[in-house]
């Protein structure tokens, strides 16, 4: 017994050393932290006393001993008294002078343990030591009752006054405290005083294992379950114990009476009831904890929401609808005093208040809880951290400098628990769940349910939104074809329409009703055809020109583009057609040609009026000499060189008006370019020779011809290089080259007129092209108006590009009609 004794001392200190390292390194920075270790290495140093006084060779050591221990105990009271008064809800100590008077009184007391008449009598006896105690050892019994009472009035104020885990952590701490004083006061402070002796004293420091343990299990534990639960457990594991301990004790009892002093009988025995008590233990233990905790109605119902949340998540696309269903679940599950979900708002990216919901009685919910500022802690927080943010976990374990504001900032709000919603690791919204309505902590596996349920609202969440946007999207898009001008119509792989916009009702003349999921042969053919192609070729086709007939209307001419839609795997693809009426365009575009034409018009009579009256002025002004001069001869060699001069410039004008005015003749022959501006540059060379101007050809292969009127042509391109030379300085350079360029429609050919030393500014660029616009003294203006007209005969372009000191080019560009080996037959060599 004696060596047991202290086994169980020796243990029991160890084990306090080991707890309070622990406690103390779970939150160093905390005060209540801090407080344990110290009262925990003083309960070791009061088991260690104890643990040497039953080591003790004689009465003086035991002696020592035990007046050592009383400091020690003193340190004990003091600490616990201490941690009652800032544990769990202060991070900071009480005040200094309150400290001081504590301290001061338990040094005060403490030094009794050196008072002489301590100890009357100390004996060594029944292996243990006996002690008889004095006067002063009452004193120091009154100091630790009245120590551990307020210990114990100030745990039993913070039990009814705080509310959740705090509660829970205090009402642990507090009921170790009464079992181990229970057993310290009786082994330690009645029984000495009744009996005068302390035999039993040696049990007094190992029962305040039930403290530390309390304390310990308090502070450092991250999932605290509450009393109920625990409670239960304690009764399921004795249910199980007690009887699988009585009838292993049966059965053993039983066998040593029916089979005596057999040995190896015995052994079978032991071994049988421990592999019955082994076998027996866990399933009893399962059916017990079973049957206790069906008993509790209230733990079906998280489950029975976390179900009911999970089932209409998979079922609503309202957000608003989803936002209520998931706070009802929440609040049934938590049973808290209220519950608020906030989103984000995407025009300012702030929390709004979406949906509420407060228990009956509680108080209304706080005004900044409707609304939380990016900046705004709580906000920043849950943004930055993936988990549930537990306002008893942040105060318990977070750091210091985090804690204390993190937790005001959770007051404000009246938030426990503060669940963030996120989405792409982005946060979209806040969970704020308040206090527990019973005043109780929320439990573990409550926590761990809301926490496997966030997840979920804010999949539910982008779910519901992206529904939400896919919903505006179609409306936007439905009203967009409503109201478009242009002709939509949608086909699936089956030939059946499914689209069908009210243009297209207007345009086609049939309605809308008879032709949704009807075959494409409802429709015009050269729709239903295009869209047929389409569908089974996936071949596009632009908008060309058609007469669209309609059913007892005038046909309207419209353009219809046709395209293949990109088809599900395994599914045929689809087609569209877009339909546009060209009547007011084609109306429009009459009265331009028109408006074209009368300007063309206007500008050819007043330009022929000025380039005809001119010669006629002079003739006229001859004739009305003549017949006071007609004797003179010169007057009349004079009057005729005259007269047929301007007759064969009014001749030339004719002419060239006549060129631009002719219409493009049937001659369609291969054109060999290279050949035609060789000649022009042949022709021209004398004239540059004799401006100084260096006259070059620089004539690429070709693979292709243009086909048309060479002689025409041949005329453009001289007209081009005139104007050249014409607007080069002398001792310029003009030079005429060739060259061939790839488009989508085949091989082009193209002819450019360079001159270096002309420049034609951006204004004038559009204007040298119109008929008798010309900056020369002499000439009509015609010679470039001619030369747009004859290549736009032959489906070509010309194009002018002019840059100070840089030069002029005129680019003329043909489309290839044939190859160049049939270009044999040149016009012009």
């Amino acid at each position: 017994m004696f060596e047991a004794t202290r086994i169980i001392l020796a243990t029991i200190s160890v084990a306090s050393i080991v707890l309070a390292i622990a406690v103390y390194h779970r939150a160093p920075d905390r005060v209540w932290n801090r407080l344990y270790t110290v009262h925990a290495l003083a309960v070791a140093a009061w088991v260690l006393c104890n643990y040497m006084i039953q080591w003790a060779a004689s009465p003086a050591q035991a002696a020592f001993w035990i007046r050592a221990t009383h400091p020690v105990v003193a340190v004990v009271i003091c600490t616990c008294l201490d941690f009652a008064w800032v544990f769990p809800d202060r991070i900071r100590y009480v005040a200094w002078s309150r400290r001081a008077m504590l301290y001061g009184t338990g040094l005060l007391f403490g030094v009794v343990g050196l008072a002489p008449g301590l100890l009357t009598s100390v004996e060594l006896a029944r292996g243990t030591v006996l002690v008889e105690y004095g006067p002063p050892f009452v004193a120091f019994g009154l100091f630790t009752v009245m120590t551990l009472g307020w210990a114990d009035y100030v745990m039993y104020r913070k039990v009814r006054r705080l509310r959740g885990l705090q509660r829970v952590q205090v009402s642990y701490v507090l009921t170790g405290l009464l079992v181990s004083q229970a057993i310290a006061l009786v082994t330690m402070v009645l029984l000495p005083l009744v009996w005068g002796n302390a035999y039993y004293s040696r049990w007094g420091s190992p029962g305040y294992i039930f403290t530390i343990g309390a304390m310990a299990y308090a502070l450092a534990k991250e999932h605290i379950v509450g009393p109920k639960i625990a409670l239960r457990r304690l009764l399921a594991l004795l249910f199980v114990i007690i009887p699988v301990l009585a009838i292993a004790f049966i059965a053993l009892t039983l066998s040593e009476f029916f089979i005596g002093t057999r040995e190896q009988y015995m052994v079978l025995m032991y071994m049988l009831t421990g592999l019955f008590m082994g076998f027996a233990i866990y399933p009893l233990h399962a059916y017990v904890s079973e049957v206790i905790g069906r008993s509790d109605t209230r733990e079906e119902k998280p489950q029975e929401a976390f179900d009911r949340v999970t089932e209409a998540i998979l079922r609503t696309l309202d957000i608003d609808h989803l936002l209520e269903q998931s706070a009802d679940a929440i609040f049934e599950m938590l049973q808290p005093d209220r519950v608020s979900i906030l989103l984000q708002d995407e025009d300012t990216e702030d929390y709004l208040r979406r949906v509420s919901r407060s228990a009956e009685g509680s108080q209304d919910l706080p005004a900044n809880n409707d609304f939380l500022p990016q900046r705004h802690m709580v906000v920043r927080t849950a943004a930055s951290s993936h988990d549930i943010i537990n306002r008893d976990e942040i105060f318990r374990f977070g750091s210091l400098n985090v804690a204390q504001p993190l937790a005001d900032a959770l007051d404000s709000l009246d938030a426990q628990i503060v669940a963030p919603l996120r989405w792409a690791d982005e946060l979209v919204g806040l969970v704020i769940v308040g206090p527990n309505q019973s005043g109780e902590m929320y439990q573990p596996e409550q926590i761990e349910q809301l926490r496997s349920m966030v997840p979920l609202i804010s999949l539910a969440l982008q779910n519901a939104n992206l529904y939400a946007e896919m919903v505006t999207t179609k409306e936007y898009i439905e009203t967009i074809l409503r109201e478009m001008d242009s002709g939509v119509i949608a086909a699936d792989g089956d030939g059946r329409v499914f689209l069908y916009n009210r243009a297209a009702e207007r345009m086609i003349g049939i309605s809308r009703e008879n032709v949704i999921d009807q075959d494409l042969g409802i429709l015009p053919t050269i729709i239903a055809q295009g869209l047929r192609t389409a569908v089974e070729y996936k071949r596009a086709r632009s908008g060309n020109r058609v007469n669209l007939p309609r059913p007892g209307q005038n046909s309207i001419p419209i353009a219809c583009s046709t395209s293949a839609l990109t088809s599900v795997a395994g599914q045929r693809g689809s087609a569209v057609a877009v339909i546009n009426d060209l009547t007011v365009i084609e109306q429009l575009e009459n009265e331009r040609q028109r408006t074209e034409r009368l300007e063309l018009m206007r500008v050819l009579t007043a330009g022929m009026a000025h380039e005809i009256r001119n010669p006629l002025v002079a003739i006229r002004t001859f004739a009305e000499l003549l017949p006071t001069r007609i004797e003179d001869g010169e007057f009349r060699s004079t009057f005729l060189e005259t007269a047929i001069d301007e007759i064969e410039q009014i001749d030339r004008l004719i002419g060239q008006l006549l060129s631009l005015s002719k219409p493009a003749d049937a001659t369609s022959e291969v054109i060999d370019v290279n050949g035609l501006c060789q000649s022009v540059v042949r022709s021209a060379s004398a004239q540059a020779e004799a401006r100084q101007i260096s006259l070059t050809a620089d004539l690429s292969e070709l693979s292709v011809s243009p086909v048309g009127d060479g002689t025409r042509l041949h005329q453009a391109i001289v007209n081009l290089v005139n104007n050249a030379l014409d607007a080069e300085p002398q001792g310029g350079r003009v030079e005429v080259s060739t060259e061939e360029s790839d488009s989508a429609d085949g091989g082009r050919v193209l002819v450019r007129v360079y001159n270096a030393g002309s420049y034609i500014p951006p204004g004038k660029v559009d204007k040298i092209f119109k008929p008798f616009y010309t900056d020369k003294a002499e000439g009509t203006g015609l010679g470039l108006a001619i030369c747009q007209t004859i290549i736009e005969e032959h489906s070509g372009t010309l194009e002018v590009h002019s840059e100070p000191d840089e030069g002029t080019e005129f680019v003329v560009e043909l489309p290839g009609g044939a190859p160049d080996s049939e270009a044999g037959g040149s016009l012009i060599q």
